[in-house]
């Protein structure tokens, strides 16, 4: 199976001396659904920043296809971030824009910086930005603003656009964090689905173990910026579980 990122030994402190990563090393290989789980504040979405350099890293490295992205210049950056999607958990939505504007944002990096700047879009464009939507049900949207769609039809846009962007590897920041359980399976559906029908590479923070348990194919747990668990998410057992997260912790099902 070919790996499509590796990290290795990958460092980041922060300027107040907090060491959110410290020498953490793990393989994606392709078409895996990895998930990351930890408590808040383990480090896992700085890993995930710094993978496409919303963060820098302090050290290590970051192949993705072979090319270290931590040593790239702005420009051949630029270029690899087409090949790296993003959901955030705060779907990061131009809220005053119609739901079709905001998937076709989607191919931003992949335009010249003149027709960025001014949204001109070719029926190409649209018709896949459409189809898309219609993918994860919201085709029928596609004329209003963003803003009056609900958190799970925010995010449910915000899928695909990302999807807009055919990204090699799908990062995905806790993505279901603000939405509420029933939404939060629907959600991961739609991931499950690109990963299982298309191929999709993706790599997912999540907050819940039993989220893991049915939709991720493995996963790694961070620790106080540190990888302390790499295998199958069902072989996370209850003695693994207070490893994570703590003695005094209890498992939440989202059902």
């Amino acid at each position: 199976m070919k790996t499509i990122l590796e990290v290795k030994n990958l460092n980041k402190i922060y300027h107040n001396g907090t060491h959110a990563l410290k020498n953490v090393s793990f393989k994606v290989n392709e078409g895996e659904f990895l998930g990351v789980i930890g408590l808040s504040g383990s480090g896992k979405s700085t890993l995930l920043r710094c993978i496409n350099r919303l963060v820098e890293p302090t050290s290590g490295e970051i192949l993705l296809n072979g090319d270290d992205v931590t040593k790239l210049n702005s420009s051949d950056l630029r270029k690899k971030r087409q090949q790296i999607g993003m959901i955030f958990q705060s779907f990061n939505l131009v809220k005053r824009k119609s739901v079709l504007t905001n998937t076709l944002t989607g191919k931003l990096g992949s335009k010249g910086t003149v027709k960025s700047l001014l949204g001109l879009w070719d029926q190409a464009e649209k018709e896949e930005a459409m189809g898309y939507l219609h993918t994860v049900g919201l085709d029928s949207k596609a004329h209003i603003r963003a803003d009056e769609l609900s958190g799970g039809q925010q995010q449910r846009v915000a899928i695909a656009r990302a999807f807009m962007q055919r990204p090699k590897i799908l990062l995905a920041d806790e993505p279901v964090a603000s939405l509420d359980p029933a939404t939060s399976h629907s959600i991961m559906d739609y991931l499950e689905d690109a990963n299982k029908e298309y191929g999709q590479t993706i790599l997912c923070n999540l907050h819940f173990l039993s989220l893991v348990r049915r939709y991720t194919t493995r996963v790694i747990a961070l620790k106080g910026g540190e990888l302390v668990y790499e295998g199958k998410p069902e072989d996370i057992t209850k003695e693994w579980f207070h490893e994570i997260y703590g003695d005094q912790a209890k498992e939440v099902e989202i059902r």
